[in-house]
């Protein structure tokens, strides 16, 4: 079940109400994006986007410190190129904009077209694309490379920089290095809920558990019954270990993440799990959040991100307060 009224309206009826809630985004006709409308246009404004149906992401990071403006499509499907430059075009006068955007084909796509006609327009742009996801594709065992969770921490991230004056090349530059110290891999219970849709994006057998699943709902790379969350911290783990190769010492930032269906207390059980295991590996934890960031529209699951805090000034960066909808201070 889902609590909406017709499906056809759900996109415009929730954006009504985060416009009840949270009055300091300004909504642009016609699209459904939004900006602050407490930016003050003199620094490099922040502009990401992706599909409806991950909320709070992306209209739940716009605000100081974090992004100038997002830009959503329809539920899964990333926004057009037209509603792209309109929506940046209405926040800043100064002919500037660095976007962030997660790696997948139609989202990359969108984005690299709205830059490059603004570029012919004489504007000066920059783009990240963040590919944290780990997961594998279960035929070819490619790393699949999709931008999903970690995707906010870059928005914390690069928002501090910009906030202290960062130039796009700046912002390049800082892009860079941050994306290639992330990494991100998921599990669920269930699949995503497309609304208004009864079937969901995969179905899994009683008290099974799929690794590897994607924020749209994209199958992963192993089922298997669920047995204790302990065992899922492990698995989740052991992945994130081949990518970063860590050492006893070395410091990172935990971001443990529901997909949209998990509780509270399964997040901190979770969470516990994930600490222990990182206590045993001598990992020095500097920063760790929990909650509700960027979900797949219902899905009963859980990703787990770690940032290896390769330059100390990121945590200074994750710590600084900002004015959000949904970061937690």
């Amino acid at each position: 079940m889902q609590i909406i009224n017709e499906p056809q309206n759900a996109l415009n009826q929730a954006i009504q109400g985060i416009q009840w809630a949270y009055p300091n985004l300004t909504w642009v006709p016609h699209t459904l994006g939004c900006y602050d409308r407490n930016f003050q246009d003199d620094q490099v404004p922040l502009i990401a986007g992706g599909g409806s149906g991950h909320d709070p992401a992306h209209w739940g990071y716009v605000g100081t410190g974090m992004l100038t403006a997002a830009i959503m499509g329809q539920v899964f499907q990333p926004p057009t190129p037209q509603e792209i430059i309109k929506v940046t075009k209405q926040v800043t006068q100064q002919r500037r904009a660095f976007f962030i955007v997660k790696n997948f084909p139609a989202d990359v796509a969108a984005f690299t077209a709205a830059q490059q006609q603004l570029q012919a327009e004489h504007w000066q742009t920059g783009l990240c694309i963040v590919a944290d996801d780990i997961s594998v594709d279960n035929a070819s065992l490619k790393q699949r490379r999709r931008g999903v969770a970690g995707t906010i921490l870059v928005h914390k991230i690069l928002g501090a920089a910009a906030v202290q004056g960062a130039s796009i090349n700046e912002l390049n530059q800082l892009a860079s290095t941050l994306v290639a110290n992330i990494h991100t891999i998921g599990v669920a219970a269930s699949g995503a809920h497309i609304p208004g849709q009864a079937t969901v994006s995969f179905t899994l057998n009683p008290g099974e558990i799929y690794y590897g699943i994607g924020i749209h709902g994209e199958p992963g790379y192993r089922r298997e019954p669920f047995q204790s969350s302990e065992l899922l911290a492990q698995e989740l783990i052991s992945k994130l270990h081949l990518n970063f190769q860590w050492h006893a010492g070395d410091h990172y930032a935990v971001f443990v993440n529901s997909l949209g269906g998990t509780t509270p207390m399964e997040l901190m059980v979770f969470n516990n799990d994930v600490h222990e295991l990182l206590t045993l590996a001598a990992l020095e934890i500097d920063f760790n959040k929990v909650g509700t960031f960027l979900t797949s529209n219902g899905m009963h699951g859980l990703s787990l991100t770690l940032l290896k805090l390769a330059d100390p000034a990121w945590l200074t960066a994750l710590n600084q307060p900002v004015t959000t909808a949904a970061w937690p201070n």
